[in-house]
């Protein structure tokens, strides 16, 4: 039974037991040998787990440049440069000032290991409960299947709750982005608070953007593989947005007090090191595996 197949058996096996009688859940089967589980052992297999977590080797059938183009996607994944025009251009609008300092620090410390976390649990559920099935993900809705299984409908409900805001503030924020950089670009009027009427272009080009994105997922285009290829890309884009950042950071006659230390430059540097190697490896990698194909 090809991938396809398993992932409609899985579907069908989980909206049974979630949706139908009430009875709970009992088993989701896909695939020849089956996967089965009770709601009261849905635990991660911790056991199993962390032999996965520790590899000597690349399993079979990958390769260590496999794992480089996962690596360098997961890395893009966490810094994609139009979060700059995000977040600089909403500054701008909103006026920050050096009280917003502990807002956006948060927002990184908290907020950046928070969504590491959530990226390795969906990466354990994938490993608990997909993979013995050799079921391939290729759908948002097939993500929600490990917390089905072990939460039911209340869970169910929370996760496509938390997919509505997560999908609904990115395409806000693609799509504020494509606004600020092309308004910003031509010198346009500009600005979420500013009247459609006063900044026209600016409006036009930001709902635009949103319906062409909504346009391309009504076609028959994989939206995985969009999304692999605008994180590759976006890690060979990066250093062109995180260099001026790191200049701007040492200029003390624009930040006085809050410019960059030693300590910073250090670990800038650094980072800027590895943001580079990403961005050359991206399409070698990309080429060579077949997007992680092999």
């Amino acid at each position: 039974m090809g991938a396809a197949g398993r992932v409609r058996r899985v579907d069908r096996a989980v909206a049974r037991e979630v949706l139908g009688d009430g009875t709970g859940l009992r088993c989701a089967r896909a695939g020849a040998g089956g996967v089965r589980g009770r709601v009261d052992r849905a635990r991660p297999a911790v056991g199993h787990l962390r032999p996965a977590a520790h590899p000597r080797r690349p399993a079979a059938g990958e390769n260590w440049g496999t794992w480089g183009y996962l690596a360098v996607s997961l890395f893009a994944s966490a810094l994609t440069p139009y979060e700059v025009f995000f977040f600089s251009s909403g500054g701008v609008e909103e006026k920050w000032t050096t009280k917003d300092l502990s807002t956006e620090r948060s927002n990184t410390f908290v907020g950046f290991p928070l969504g590491g976390l959530l990226g390795l649990a969906i990466m354990g559920c994938a490993a608990t409960v997909f993979f013995p099935a050799g079921v391939q993900v290729d759908q948002l809705s097939q993500t929600a299947l490990p917390v089905a299984l072990a939460l039911g409908k209340l869970g169910l409900v929370v996760v496509m709750i938390g997919f509505f805001a997560a999908t609904f503030g990115a395409a806000l924020e693609t799509g504020l982005s494509t606004g600020y950089s092309i308004a910003q670009y031509f010198g346009w009027q500009w600005g979420k608070l500013v009247k459609p009427r006063e900044a026209a272009r600016f409006h036009t080009v930001m709902l635009i953007s949103v319906l062409l994105g909504t346009a391309a997922l009504l076609t028959t285009i994989d939206p995985v593989q969009i999304t692999e290829l605008s994180l590759l890309f976006s890690a060979v884009v990066l250093p062109l947005t995180y260099l001026p950042i790191l200049v701007v950071a040492n200029d003390r006659d624009y930040l006085g007090d809050h410019a960059n230390g030693r300590v910073q430059n250090f670990l800038g540097v650094t980072f800027l090191i590895i943001i580079v190697i990403a961005a050359a490896a991206a399409i070698p990698l990309m080429i060579i595996t077949g997007m992680g194909q092999s």
